[in-house]
């Protein structure tokens, strides 16, 4: 293929950038795909240190299972057999009071620890789970929506209707009575509080990847990146790294091509953008950026985080860890949301610790392990993480590993600083950084009432053959969510393309 004229390109690489080159590619379109760092995945990348392999960010995926919407997307690029997922069956939240603790199953097994843990909720929860499941199949059915359910909307889809600006707080009070099970039902991949979390959101993300239960995919979460981007290649696609697009060229009202920082020109009368929506409007001309800017102006993005990359040579097998321990020691999960977005941080902040060497023991020499222990931090911390000053910015960084030591050590892991064989950790600066998400946000847009469904943006943007995928558009955020938003674009464009 010559790269410099296709019939779209796709700016980054990230899950949904992947996902539409890929889909596209399959249907023997000419795709070119630019990513301006050394590797593709964005978020879904590992790194190797020292002999060891850390997932960038990434903790699980669901709808893996064969039949699942992940499986699916792997499925229609034949890359479905190149990646073997692991269940996670071993999990423990640990919550001030009180503990769940499991060894098998999806989330219908959470719900009936749930059970055995307040019996007096029992009545709630089924009606919890029975709501959640009539969103999720109205979901399932709004994706090959016919004629017919166009005409009868309001009848086929109801409660996407009825509930499109209810927040999980609002349901969690209407049908439970006590904090603590509303503090485990809430315990998701997400950084708003119950208050701002969109309800659709937290059905969708139960019904359709957390019912199943989750996995991990053998080799680390680079992996699926890294299979993705070989279907990709495989089909005639074409790959250009170190290559950040500078400007989106304009002709006649449509894009025309790129400018990259190294000034090539690359024609396609198709653009494709997997990049933060500030980014993707300034790529436009001036007069192209007004009706983005009106949008991009109220977007709300999700907080980001802090990540520590840790091995050991403690023998965590031994000591009965499971791959996924979350510790939260707040139980107001309103007052750490509001702490976060005045820029601070609790005295002992929730976290995620995940054990990949539990599932995966190739990831670290023979007898050792590596954790990954992450925690929700905003971007604003300590004048942006001592942004200004290396010397600062370090120190800072070094400090907040050593609190996340402290508070490990108390919790699940006695010693642990005493048995370190390396350690490194990522600021919500290194996640813009590498990612080139705004204030490291690791969700992309925050899955509020607000922006989510139709409400989050489209794939067809207000510029006729520019579309968008990934975190900041529909469906949702997650690695699942931004990939199904690449598949969402495939069959828009090619509907349109038609």
């Amino acid at each position: 293929m010559n790269p410099k004229r296709c019939d779209a390109i796709v700016i980054g690489a990230g899950m949904g950038g992947l996902t539409v080159a890929a889909l596209l590619a399959r249907k023997r379109w000419k795709i070119l795909l630019l990513e301006k760092e050394g590797r593709v995945g964005g978020y879904v990348v590992s790194f190797k240190r020292e002999g060891y392999t850390f997932d960038a960010t990434g903790t699980f995926l669901g709808g893996c299972q064969e039949g699942g919407e992940f499986y699916q997307i792997l499925r229609e690029i034949d890359a479905h057999e190149a990646i073997e997922f692991i269940p996670i069956h071993h999990i423990r939240n640990i919550y001030p009071g009180f503990e769940i603790s499991l060894k098998q199953g999806g989330f219908s097994s959470y719900a009936d620890a749930l059970t055995d843990l307040f019996p007096e909720e029992e009545k709630g929860l089924k009606t919890y789970l029975s709501l959640v499941k009539r969103i999720g199949d109205e979901i399932r059915s709004y994706s090959g929506i016919t004629l017919a359910k166009r005409i009868l909307f309001p009848f086929y889809f109801r409660n996407l209707i009825r509930l499109h600006r209810t927040n999980h707080q609002t349901i969690l009070d209407r049908l439970f009575r006590g904090g603590e099970i509303k503090m485990a039902l809430h315990t998701l991949p997400a950084t708003e509080p119950p208050s701002r979390l969109s309800f659709l959101f937290v059905a969708a993300l139960i019904s359709k990847a957390l019912m199943e239960g989750v996995f991990y995919p053998k080799g680390g979460m680079g992996r699926v990146s890294r299979v993705m981007a070989d279907s990709f290649l495989n089909s005639g696609g074409e790959i250009l790294l170190n290559t950040k697009v500078d400007q989106i060229l304009m002709k006649d009202g449509r894009p025309a091509g790129v400018l990259t920082e190294e000034g090539k020109v690359f024609d396609a009368p198709l653009i494709i953008s997997n990049v933060n929506p500030n980014l993707l409007t300034k790529m436009l001309p001036p007069e192209f950026q007004r009706p983005l800017l009106k949008k991009t102006e109220r977007f709300e993005y999700s907080l980001s985080s802090f990540i520590l990359y840790v091995a050991t040579d403690l023998d965590l097998n031994e000591m009965g860890l499971p791959y996924f321990t979350y510790v939260r020691a707040l139980s107001d999960l309103e007052e750490e949301y509001q702490m976060m977005r005045r820029g601070e941080i609790p005295k002992n902040p929730t976290l995620i610790v995940s054990v990949p060497t539990l599932l995966d023991p190739s990831l670290a020499p023979n007898g050792q392990h590596i954790l990954k222990i992450l925690v929700i931090a905003p971007y604003q911390y300590r004048e942006e993480w001592g942004k200004q000053s290396p010397g600062k910015r370090q120190q800072i960084k070094e400090e907040f590993c050593q609190k996340i030591f402290q508070q490990v050590e108390s919790k699940l892991i006695p010693d642990l600083r005493n048995h370190l064989l390396y350690y490194e950790a990522a600021t919500p600066l290194t996640l813009e950084r590498y990612t080139g998400n705004e204030q490291g946000a690791m969700y992309g847009l925050a899955s509020t009432p607000e922006q989510t469904g139709h409400l989050r943006p489209s794939h067809q943007t207000t510029v006729p053959g520019l579309f968008r995928v990934g975190h900041y558009a529909r469906p949702s955020h997650g690695i699942v969510g931004a990939s199904l938003s690449g598949l969402f674009a495939a069959r828009a464009i090619l509907k349109q393309m038609a």
